[in-house]
């Protein structure tokens, strides 16, 4: 498959911006995306699909999965860089090499994330479901393309020796310890007593 693909989902996330202005994305619609992107971005050596229509999809599903995560209360995903090492959400992904390949990898993230949230039905930010959606990916341009990323091939040796998950959890760890570094902790809303004098 050409190259064409990951520069197709860095030119959608690129553009989610000023596409945050529309309606917002539904639970519906963002599982529907998420099909689409499974089926179209690692692609295949028989592509049932031409190169274009190919990207095209994932182009349209990676905006899809980046509005919801950004937009809907129903998921928290976690985009520091414990969690997206292969990124720099701060400088953004035209800083850096591969950032077609890198942006692919983010909506793969994204899109591990988001689903599996969806299916629990709770909010939970960790890496874990992220980063095998992400790997599956990764994979597949290693093969295609011979893709090298250090900072994903340390998670992709995770994954191999069975310590990826025990991972995630230390990632996750890290990144609201930095949260609360940088934030304050978190406190509890003050309870209303209830006294005489507030009784109506």
């Amino acid at each position: 498959m050409p190259r064409l693909l990951p520069r197709a989902a860095a030119l959608a996330l690129a553009l989610a911006s000023p596409a945050l202005a529309s309606s917002p994305v539904t639970k519906d619609q963002v599982l529907d995306a998420i099909r689409v992107f499974d089926a179209n971005a690692v692609g295949s050596l028989t592509a049932p699909k031409p190169a274009d229509e190919a990207n095209g999809a994932v182009a349209a599903a990676s905006n899809t999965i980046l509005r919801f995560a950004l937009e809907s209360d129903l998921v928290v995903v976690d985009l520091g860089t414990d969690s997206v090492p292969w990124c720099d959400i701060k400088k953004g992904l035209s800083e850096l090499s591969n950032s077609g390949e890198r942006g692919l990898l983010l909506a793969a993230y994204l899109s591990g994330c988001v689903k599996e949230q969806l299916q629990s039905g709770r909010q939970d930010p960790s890496p874990y479901p992220g980063w095998v959606a992400m790997l599956r990916v990764y994979r597949s341009l290693r093969v295609r393309e011979g893709l090298k990323l250090p900072e994903v091939d340390a998670l992709l040796a995770r994954q191999a020796n069975g310590t990826l998950e025990r991972y995630a959890a230390d990632a996750l760890r890290r990144s609201n310890e930095g949260l609360q570094r940088t934030y304050g902790a978190a406190t509890a809303p003050k309870k209303q007593i209830a006294t005489a004098d507030a009784q109506p």
